[in-house]
């Protein structure tokens, strides 16, 4: 437990340094959101990979042993089914947001105070996050 808090801890100012653009807008939001969705992903697709891999490789190496070898590759199934489940989610979010055209656009939020004609939040209107 003390070598994963301490890990956290000395990547904590890497994820600090790694904030380059304010969220200004809704398009902005959901492009980071975006980004962070498919970082996860790309992460579990890869763990589950390496799972499967290192399943066959552990009944390849246990191979005198029936339980063992059973076991490992039981476990390839399990590994082979997450996966299957991973880009099966994946593809059913890209079904959602193409049907939906919830894709990040650059189209002005709808004007809610002043400078009725512009189509656009007055810049004074819009909150700063940071």
């Amino acid at each position: 437990m003390k070598k994963l808090t301490a890990t956290v801890i000395s990547l904590m100012p890497v994820a600090a340094l790694a904030q380059t653009a304010y969220v200004t807008d809704v398009n902005t939001l959901t492009a980071k959101l975006v980004g962070i969705g498919n970082i996860v992903l790309y992460l579990l697709i890869a763990l589950a990979v390496i799972f499967i891999v290192w399943n066959v490789v552990m009944a390849l190496i246990k191979g005198e042993s029936p339980d063992e070898k059973s076991k490992a590759l039981k476990n390839v199934g399990y590994g082979i089914l997450g996966l299957a489940i991973i880009v099966s989610v994946w593809g059913l979010v890209q079904i959602l947001t193409g049907t939906c055209r919830t894709q990040p656009t650059n189209q002005a939020i709808p004007n809610l105070g002043n400078n009725v004609g512009t189509g656009g939040i007055p810049a004074n209107q819009i909150p700063r996050v940071d």
